[in-house]
């Protein structure tokens, strides 16, 4: 039988009969391979920025022999790269640190198949498939099966169906894809004073209310709609009201305004700064009236006679003076001739003729 290393640590296995007299040299190196083997190492594996491979060598001391290797690098990695562990029928646990320079990640892998990233500045405790070419990394963490009563760093683990109280901690699900549901009312703090702002943005300018459900939403009724109740100290619908309406009546005593016409149901001017007196009448004794504010005053009648005039006496003498007047015969045709003029007028009435014995004549009188 001849001498191998086909063993996991790769130590020197003697054949039969060969090393007389010095197998006690080979047998106290295996034993510092052994010891080797629970050792913490040190290795600037990475001495350019490429993938490598670092092979246990047979029989003679090797870092990669080591229980806890610390991966170091000569150079800064760029990109994640691959460490190759061979032989790849090697079958051992290891632990792996990746403290090369670049931030980068290392791939740890053995044959063709699984590999496991270490994150750059973590270790992982790696178990070497060592099943030849097609040999795998395994994670030897990745399902292991905590006790109810183990700790982390003196902290109880905590699961999904665990209660935990959790103090001055940032939960950050924006943009993760994860979420934070069934929080309730009593869940949020008094004094938590949520900014409006941290809510989604509404509809612009819009009135908010709540809906059947109590939840807040936007109305239709504009900002500016709202703007126009600024200022309102009393009750809306009282004011309302107590405004005069189209067929109301009111008095109104030492109002001041720009009002150019306020008519009666007939249309007639009735009553505003340019008006002072009136009687809207076109009775046939006197007629109607007109007085404005400045003085000016038109009288009118549609007045009946029996022979060939009478005498007007105006509904509302003038204050001061008259000042013209007309007289004119109210006929069925154009037939005949006529004459109608005034006389004995003063600012009370005038008389008047008419070309007729008998009928009606149109009379206007003017004055201040």
């Amino acid at each position: 039988m001849s001498t191998v290393y086909t063993n996991d640590l790769r130590l020197k296995e003697i054949g039969t009969g060969l090393e007389s007299g010095t197998w006690g040299t080979s047998t106290n190196t295996n034993l510092s391979l052994i010891a080797e083997a629970f050792s913490y190492q040190t290795e600037a594996t990475f001495s350019s920025d490429a993938n490598v491979t670092a092979t246990i060598a047979d029989g003679s001391t090797d870092k990669y022999r080591a229980m806890y290797v610390k991966v170091t690098s000569g150079v800064s990695l760029t990109a994640t790269r691959t460490l190759t562990i061979g032989p790849n029928t090697c079958s051992k646990a290891i632990f792996i640190e990746n403290a090369t320079s670049g931030g980068q990640a290392i791939t740890v892998k053995q044959g063709s198949g699984a590999t496991v990233n270490v994150t750059n500045g973590k270790a992982k405790l790696l178990l070497l498939e060592g099943t030849g070419a097609s040999a795998a990394v395994i994670d030897g963490l990745d399902k292991i099966e905590i006790g109810s009563n183990a700790t982390i760093g003196g902290v109880t683990p905590i699961s999904a169906d665990s209660t935990t109280t959790f103090t001055n901690k940032t939960f950050d699900a924006n943009g993760t894809g994860n979420s934070i549901s069934n929080i309730e009312n009593a869940d949020i703090s008094a004094s938590a004073a949520i900014a409006f702002s941290k809510m989604a943005n509404l509809t612009i300018n819009r009135a908010l209310i709540s809906d059947s459900n109590g939840d807040v939403v936007v109305s239709n009724v504009l900002a500016d709609e709202i703007n126009h109740l600024d200022g309102v100290s009393s009750n809306i619908q009282q004011q309302l009201n107590d405004r005069i309406t189209a067929g109301g009546s009111a008095t109104f005593t030492n109002k001041s305004g720009n009002i150019s016409q306020w008519t009666n149901n007939s249309g007639y001017l009735t009553s505003s700064t340019q008006v002072s007196n009136s009687s809207y009448s076109n009775n046939t004794t006197n007629g109607g009236y007109i007085e404005l504010a400045n003085g000016f005053q038109i009288c009118w009648c549609t007045k009946s006679h029996t022979y060939y005039g009478s005498t007007w006496t105006f509904p509302r003498a003038f204050d001061n003076a008259f000042t013209a007047g007309s007289v004119s015969d109210n006929r069925s045709s154009n037939a005949g001739g006529g004459t109608g003029f005034i006389y004995n007028a003063s600012t009370s009435g005038f008389t008047y003729t008419s070309s007729v014995s008998s009928g009606t004549t149109y009379l206007i009188a003017v004055g201040y």
